[in-house]
């Protein structure tokens, strides 16, 4: 076999090994080869950051192929509920072919728009997006309707590529796809949240963890915008 003919999952370790790069221990090269993507995107390393507790129901927006739907299920249990949010016909199709074949019983597929997951109110524990939050548009406002889904204590993740990422990842990301974890932090607080947590194990992708702002929070930052002699030196 000649080496235009290798898959793609090879190239990237030979890359890998070949360039020496400081994002190698981030990624585990073998099971890249016998098992794809759950080489470089640490399902288990992510659920549990992502602290999921039996019985909570969990919102993936954007669920794409379906690949995080069986980690998810697992998580919440048959007590839980997990929600799989697509905003096009075929994906949403191909999702309820995909959880019927898995047998994922506390999976519900759901037709989202794009300005609003349709998630039931008040009822969500976590929202998380994978590589979905540079898709979202107006999202700031996006945002601001979610919080409406989320029960009290409810938090919402994002799971998204970064511009800094180096070679040979940035060979495989396509050019746009990515949004700046500044970014993403100065548009949850444009919609009302404040980050919880944030983690680095991923190789290309920043993870973080916001929670809405109680009315308390946000009257203090407002009380402190508008007061610049209370902010300096605090």
């Amino acid at each position: 076999m000649t080496m235009k003919f290798l898959p793609a999952l090879s190239w990237l370790t030979l890359a890998l090994v070949s360039t020496g790069c400081s994002g190698l221990s981030q990624v585990d090269v073998g099971r890249v080869l016998t098992s794809g993507r759950d080489g470089w995107q640490h399902p288990e390393r992510v659920v549990e950051a992502l602290a999921i507790t039996p019985g909570d129901r969990v919102a993936e927006i954007g669920s794409g192929s379906g690949y995080w739907l069986t980690w998810l299920s697992e998580a919440v249990g048959s007590a839980g509920r997990v929600y799989a949010v697509e905003v096009e016909e075929e994906l949403v199709a191909d999702l309820l072919s995909f959880v019927e074949k898995e047998g994922l019983r506390n999976v519900e597929v759901i037709l989202g728009a794009y300005d609003d997951p349709r998630l039931p109110d008040a009822s969500i524990d976590l929202a998380l997006t994978v590589l979905t939050y540079h898709h979202i548009e107006g999202r700031v406002d996006y945002l601001g309707r979610l919080r409406t889904d989320l029960r009290p204590g409810g938090r919402v993740a994002h799971l998204d590529d970064r511009p800094d990422a180096t070679a040979p990842f940035s060979w495989f990301q396509s050019e746009g796809h990515w949004t700046a974890p500044s970014l993403v932090v100065e548009e949850m607080a444009g919609a009302g949240y404040q980050r919880l947590s944030e983690f680095d194990f991923l190789p290309v992708q920043s993870f973080q963890i916001f929670r809405p702002e109680t009315s308390q929070e946000a009257s203090r930052v407002s009380e402190l915008n508008d007061s610049p002699e209370e902010g300096v030196g605090s």
